[in-house]
């Protein structure tokens, strides 16, 4: 048996190295680039979707890395369902204070209901997404995407500060970018 020259080896060894090297860093390509380019099309399609919040949105879910654009319109859709039910647990703690005027209890309530119907909402657009059923699935999202705006406008009507400011920038957000991506498929 001839003996195998330790210098092949080492090239061998170094050679694997860098394939494994390559092939890592095209791969995270791969994943930057279907996120990115997903979230460089909804900015430049939808003037509400802020460009860096989608990639970190999207990104937060590992999934993402392998997704196609139907699955990052599921993953969008699943992020605004999370949304607007941590939008809803912080109404509820909010109506928890001791004293409170009628009118912004009546505002918070009003939140409530529109964060719940905004949560089945998404919960059914994702079964559409899933069912192929774009076009359905695009009016419910609507819903969602709507929701924030009419929970701050209570609130502007009575001329009070709306202390769900942040809760429905977010949610606004990811359901327009879930809207942004749905849109694109069929």
């Amino acid at each position: 048996m001839t003996r195998v020259p330790s210098v092949f080896l080492f090239l061998l060894l170094v050679f694997l190295i860098v394939l494994h090297q390559s092939m890592a860093a095209a791969h995270h390509h791969h994943h930057h680039s279907i996120v990115s380019e997903t979230c460089k099309h909804s900015a430049n399609g939808d003037p509400n979707v802020n460009y860096t919040f989608c990639v970190e949105s999207l990104q937060s879910v590992s999934k993402s890395k392998h997704a196609d654009l139907r699955g990052l319109a599921i993953i969008a859709a699943r992020l605004a369902k999370a949304d607007a039910k941590h939008a809803k647990s912080r109404v509820k703690t909010l109506l928890k204070a001791k004293k409170m005027s009628r009118y912004r209890k009546s505002c918070l309530q009003t939140c409530r209901e529109l964060y719940s119907d905004a949560m089945a909402s998404l919960r059914d657009s994702v079964k559409l997404i899933k069912a192929g059923r774009y076009g359905d699935a695009n009016v419910y999202i609507s819903s969602a995407v709507d929701a924030p705006g009419e929970c701050e406008d209570s609130f502007k009507e009575g001329s009070i500060k709306s202390p769900l400011v942040k809760e429905n920038h977010d949610l606004f957000q990811l359901a327009v970018i879930a809207l942004s991506i749905t849109s694109r498929l069929g």
